[in-house]
């Protein structure tokens, strides 16, 4: 048995509807929570990029600073002293950027290092910085000394 409804409840009963589920629940837009890890990521990535490429740019910039100190020095300098000065400042940013091994090589195996790769130095130059402290002296004319500093500025800008 039915029971019997008034008109009103039956007008009430009238205006409901079915019941809507929610849409379904996207992964666009991100949690507030996913924001935050992105962006740490973000800011992480960026501080080590940032890190990475000044630490490269000061070594660099230390590097073709004392370069130019050397090519400043008056001509009579001897030429074996202003070698074997261009050869400890390549020695040192070697080492910088590569680490301890490259400090070790000596004679062929340091002249190999800096003429390796089609970015290297000139071999004849290289050669020369390797045997540069057992040479002779002899005093440095403008164009060994042109020469000598502008293969190691291309180096140090290449590598450094």
């Amino acid at each position: 048995m039915t029971p019997e409804f008034s008109p009103h409840i039956l007008a009430q009963l009238d205006q409901l509807r079915d019941i809507r589920l929610p849409a379904p629940v996207s992964w666009w837009p991100l949690a507030p929570g996913w924001w935050a890890v992105a962006a740490f990521i973000l800011a992480a990535c960026t501080a080590v990029t940032t890190w990475s490429i000044l630490r490269r740019r000061t070594v660099r910039y230390a590097a073709l600073k004392e370069l130019e100190t050397l090519r400043q020095k008056e001509t009579p300098v001897d030429f074996s002293a202003l070698a074997t000065d261009v050869s400890a400042l390549l020695r040192r940013v070697a080492i910088r950027l590569k680490g301890h091994s490259v400090g070790i090589l000596s004679d062929r195996d340091w002249a190999d290092y800096l003429s390796s790769g089609k970015n290297g130095m000139p071999q004849q130059t290289a050669d020369l910085l390797a045997q540069a402290p057992y040479a002779p002296s002899k005093p440095a004319s403008d164009a060994d000394k042109k020469v000598l500093v502008e293969a190691a500025e291309r180096w140090i800008r290449r590598f450094a």
